[in-house]
């Protein structure tokens, strides 16, 4: 049995999805300590995110855990308060001492808690795994509206350089570590993320339409945050141009507290563009409940100037509904793997031709998984992902 920290500051994985700082990335989390608890492994989950539960040690499966450290402000990270990070190292320190626990393997998430440990895995003599999730230099490069601090572009290229295993979900976040890092191929875990497949299936459309509330017409969905590098205003523009007499209904999922500023743009752009009647900002949702979304779009459209993996097409596509988007993160792959009428890829961002590819798929039948989409997609599961994460490790340590 291997036991594994992973380190997770500045988000909690039982965090609301859609928000600011809960995304892809808590998916990955519980998905991927669920699926190791279960392979026979101990996860501890360490964050500095505040908590609403009283209860500091909350277990998310048989051996995974998830530890708040406090909730003293001066330990919810943020950028501007890298500083801080020997707090962090501090906390849990004083936590694992207190259990008399000793931890094989340090797995970071995120370049703010690479840091953090970074200095626990030479603290405990235990090999450093880093997965950023996303890349500072990336979403500067792709995204005008993105300001990352230097302060994190220096950091990923140490932590690049200094960890014994990086982790990454697709293969364009591979050749990104290897063009900005000059990171060798082998110091390189490729683990393609995983879903829960007793969630995002099929439902019929009559449930799934019942449960939103949605399904008067075509329904153009779009799931994440609000935040500029998902460029949801190329959307709005694309919607616009749908001819008028299509009924249809473009239905934003995400955004929380203080995103709200994000969300009256977002509304105040669909005004404008002729989308007053046709736009629906719902908010945040939960994982559970998603599903029920998916499946009554008509399909995803995803608008994102750079992804590191992307699970929302993954959700989309287990569901049965298409994707329209670019060639980010794993999308090309996902579209791949499916084949059979999983959606389309759209090169650059002309309004007019994401109009053209969102029409395309609104004018197809919608189609069933089938087992061509069954197939396409069994190897992203999360057991799978635990399995590849096993043999990575066992390549960069003693035998087990």
């Amino acid at each position: 049995m291997l036991r594994f920290a992973f380190i997770s500051l500045h988000s909690s994985p039982l965090g609301q999805l859609g928000g600011r700082d809960t995304g892809g990335m808590s998916t990955y989390l519980v998905g991927l300590s669920k699926a190791l608890s279960k392979a026979g492994h101990s996860v501890d989950i360490f964050t500095a995110a505040p908590r609403a539960e009283p209860n500091p040690v909350i277990r998310i499966d048989q051996d995974a855990r998830l530890i708040h450290l406090n909730n003293d402000p001066a330990l919810h990270l943020k950028a501007e308060h890298y500083k801080n990070i020997g707090a962090a190292v501090d906390a849990i320190i004083a936590f694992s001492e207190r259990e008399g626990n000793r931890y094989d393997l340090v797995f970071s998430h995120y370049w703010l808690s690479a840091l953090c440990g970074r200095k626990l895995a030479a603290a405990w003599k235990a090999p450093h795994l880093v997965m950023f999730h996303t890349l500072g230099r990336a979403k500067n490069e792709t995204c005008s509206g993105e300001n990352e601090p230097p302060a994190r572009l220096r950091a990923e290229e140490d932590l690049a350089r200094e960890a014994d295993l990086l982790v990454v979900a697709a293969e364009s976040e591979k050749k990104r570590l290897e063009n900005y890092f000059a990171v060798k191929p082998e110091k390189i875990a490729l683990i393609p993320c995983g879903i829960d497949r007793s969630i995002f299936r099929p439902y019929s459309s009559e449930e799934a339409c019942l449960k939103t509330g949605l399904g008067s017409g075509w329904e153009i969905l779009s799931v994440g945050r609000l935040e500029p590098v998902k460029g949801l205003d190329l959307l709005l523009k694309a919607a616009a141009l749908l001819p008028l007499e299509d009924q249809f209904q473009v239905i934003v999922i995400g955004g929380e507290g203080n995103q709200a500023g994000l969300g009256a743009r977002l509304r105040e752009e669909a005004y404008e563009l002729g989308l007053a009647g046709r736009f629906k900002l719902i908010g945040p949702v939960k994982q559970l409940e998603l599903p029920y979304y998916f499946n009554c779009a008509d399909v995803t459209v995803v608008t994102s100037h750079y992804e590191s993996f992307g699970l929302v097409p993954l959700e989309s596509l287990a569901c049965g509904t298409p994707v329209v988007g670019p060639p980010v993160g794993a999308l090309p792959e996902l579209l791949g793997a499916v084949r059979n009428n999983g959606g389309m890829i759209v090169e650059g961002r002309d309004p007019a031709c994401w109009a053209a590819a969102i029409r395309s798929i609104l004018l197809q039948v919608k189609p069933l998984p089938g087992e061509v989409l069954i197939d396409g997609l069994a190897k992203y599961c999360w057991e799978n992902a635990a399995g590849m994460l096993i043999d990575a490790v066992v390549k960069i340590r003693a035998p087990l």
